[in-house]
Formats: structure tokens, sequence, C-alpha cells
């Protein structure tokens, strides 16, 4: 017998969560805020820790350490002396008599060992020298690319830690397109432009570390910067770098001159002549017998045919500090001339720093100096030579504005005359 079949119904179930309680709602969204709180802090923290790392791995440090050159006291700058009450020189009255001794001829032998201790002498600042070279790409007569190089002396002359500093000439540096360094042991390395001096025609490159090998770093050394101030006429002399115009050349002679100067903007430098015959394009260092830099070899202040001259290197440390640090340059815009005591008695002008040029737009032409005034201040402080007038003035902030007093000539004679002057920028 059939039956008849139904069709089977299945039970479904939906199991639902069981809802929660407002109680555990808050505790859920208290632990959620919790977590990510805690995650913040831990975030923090490590952000700290890495982020200047990451920092100067990426861009470099935020602040580089900063250069620092010793100065040199200028002994005409001082009224020291080391005379004793009865006005003789204690060094010398505690000198004991030397009788001359005979000096023996020389012999070529002696004269071969002579130039052989003087070569020696070059070694340690031959470390110090680089050879920049400029490049900059150009186009031929058939339109073909090729790269046209200048190539100049650099002295390595500060290593902060991070970086090496090589003082060098802006003429060969300035517009080109790449700038590159071969150190003394063939290595080459690329370096950046820091900053240049319009003044004296120097600048400063800049090379990472990072990018100098560990080889090239135990071979070449910082330049041994010597006293320029008591370098006296007569004395020997060596010219390092390329002055007769090839590179890694040594010149020997004697300084001819220690009392010529050239005038520039706000400041004079003293130069050192020597009778040295080099080319009009050389540079280099001038170097004594004890190995260290006393001047910087600068051609265009060059006083007689070809003859090797340099800038007096204790004049130039602060500029070399100023332009590694990227320090901005005071610049107020006069050419001027110390008013000796001599020249003061003769001619009846004021002791101070006559002015004989005012550079157009500068702050001093919009203050209303004028040539032939006498500058005596700068603030506060009396100023008598150009040399003290650039101290003050290399201590002024570009963009402040400073109290500069000078002395007028009128009808009745000199009156005094004050300026407000918003100090510049050298650029």
């Amino acid at each position: 017998m059939e039956h008849d079949q139904k069709p089977y119904k299945f039970l479904k179930e939906i199991i639902k969560e069981k809802e929660l309680t407002k109680k555990e709602i808050g505790i859920r969204i208290g632990m959620l805020i919790g977590g990510a709180i805690l995650f913040g802090v831990i975030a923090a923290f490590v952000f700290a820790a890495v982020e200047p790392h990451a920092d100067a791995a990426i861009n470099g440090s935020a602040e580089a350490p900063k250069v620092d050159i010793p100065k040199d006291e200028d002994p005409d700058s001082t009224a020291s002396s080391s005379v004793s009450g009865d006005g003789t020189d204690e060094a010398a009255a505690e000198a004991p008599e030397n009788t001359p001794a005979e000096t023996p001829a020389l012999g070529l032998s002696e004269y071969q060992q002579l130039y052989q201790d003087m070569l020696a002498v070059a070694e340690v600042p031959q470390q110090a020298l680089v050879t920049v070279i400029g490049i900059t790409s150009q186009m031929d007569y058939f339109n073909q690319n090729y790269e046209r190089q200048q190539q100049i002396s650099g002295l390595l002359v500060a290593n902060n830690g991070q970086d090496l500093f090589v003082l060098t000439e802006y003429r060969v540096v300035e517009n080109v397109e790449r700038i590159q360094l071969t150190f003394c042991d063939g290595t080459m390395v690329d370096a950046i432009f820091q900053k240049n001096d319009p003044n004296t025609g120097l600048a400063i490159l800049r090379v990472a570390l990072s990018d100098v090998p560990q080889e090239t770093k135990d071979t070449i050394q910082v330049a041994p910067l010597g006293n320029s101030y008591g370098v006296v006429q007569g004395e020997p002399i060596l010219a390092l770098g390329s002055p007769i115009g090839y590179s890694n050349s040594v010149a020997y002679g004697v300084v001819t001159s220690v009392t010529n100067t050239i005038s520039t903007i706000d400041t004079e430098y003293n130069l050192l002549t020597t009778d040295i015959i080099g080319s009009k394009e050389g540079s280099g260092i001038l170097v004594n017998l004890e190995g260290e830099v006393i001047g910087f070899i600068a051609q265009n202040y060059s006083t007689g045919e070809n003859i090797v001259t340099g800038l007096a290197i204790s004049q130039l440390k602060q500029l070399i500090e100023n332009l590694s640090n990227n320090t901005p340059l005071p610049y107020l815009g006069i050419k001027g001339q110390d008013v000796t005591t001599e020249i003061s008695d003769k001619t009846g002008i004021p002791k101070g720093v006559l002015v004989n040029s005012v550079e157009e737009d500068s702050p001093a032409m919009m203050s209303g100096i004028k040539e032939y005034d006498v500058i005596v201040k700068i603030g506060e402080d009396k100023v008598s030579t150009l040399i003290q007038y650039h101290d003050k003035l290399s201590k002024c902030v570009p963009g402040k504005t400073v109290k500069v007093t000078a002395m007028r000539k009128g009808a009745e004679g000199y009156v005094e005359v004050n300026f407000d002057v918003m100090i510049g920028e050298l650029k």
C-alpha cells in the first residue's frame, strides 16, 4: 500500500549574540581609548629617539658644528713691551754674551742638503693642499657637448667633524655646474660652494666627510695656519701649490716687503711680497721654515711683474671662520685710510679713518656719510685705524642700526656729526 510522502521541514534557528549592556560598552570603549593613548605615547618616544638620526641622515644636522679659527693679536694694536725698569730689553739683559762662531763655507753637498731640508718643511702643508676644478658644459662648433675645466689650488683650513672646508679663489668656481677636488693622494670628490667674499675674491668650499675615503682621511691634514704678524723682510719662504702655473710645484725665495697694503671696502689687508717669479694665474700658499702657512697667494694683488704675492694669513683668519660658518658679512660701504698722528699734525685732519670714497647705494651713502669725513666712533667704541674700524664693524649685525660718529670739515673747522646707519650685508 502506497503511502503519501509528505515533505520534510527542518527547524531553522538563528543564534543571536547577547546584546551588550551599557556597562560592557563603556568598558570596551575605555580599553580602545587606553590602547590608542598607549600606542601614541610609545610612538612619540620612538619618534623622538629616531628623528634626529633620520634627519641627519637625510638632510644633515639641523645646525652643523661651528668652525673656530684661533686668531692672532696684531702687535701694532697693543702697547705691551718687555722693557725692564732701566729701559733695557729684559730678554736681551738675560741673554748671555755669545762669541760669534766662524761660519763654514758652503759646498755643493751643503747646498743640496739645505734644499732637501727646506723641501721636508713643505711635507705637512702639502698634505693640506688640494686642486680645485670648476667644470661647465659647453657646445663646440659642431654642436657637440664638452666640459670646460678650470683649476686652481685650494687649502684645507678646517674640519668640524662633519665637513671639510677648503679656501680657494672664487674666480674658478663662479657660475660653474660642478666643483671637483683632488686631494694630495689623488682622490677626487665633489665639493659644494659655501660662501665667498667679494672684497678679497676668496671663497670657501665644503666637502662632506662621509664622501671622503678613510685612506684619504688618514693622509690629508688641516693646514697649520701661522702668525703672519711676525714675518719680517728677508725671511726665507716657500711657495707651494701652483705659484708658477703648474700643480704640485715648490718655489724658494725670501720676503721682500711686509708693509704693502690693499684697501678694500670697509677694511684693508697686508700683503707679503716675495722675490719668487711666478705666473699671473698662479695660486697656492706661502710657508715659513716652521712649515706654517703665513700667506695665501693672490696674484691679482701682485705689485710687480708676475712676482708671487700673498695676503697675510693672520688677517684672513676671521674671514675664513665667517665664510666657513656661512656668517653674514657686515657692510657699511666706504674705502678709507688711517689718519696717523703725523698726518694729523701736518694737515690738521683729526685722527681716525678718512673716507676716501663711498660706495653707491651703500648704507654709508644712505645715512649721509660723505667723502673726506673722518670716522672716529662706531657705537660707543673709538676707532683710529681702518683695522680697528673693521674689527668694530665685524661685530655689528646686518639689519641693525648703529650710530657712527664722524668729524666733518665746515667753515669754522671740523665738527662732530652723528649718523644712524642700518648695517647691510656684503654680497
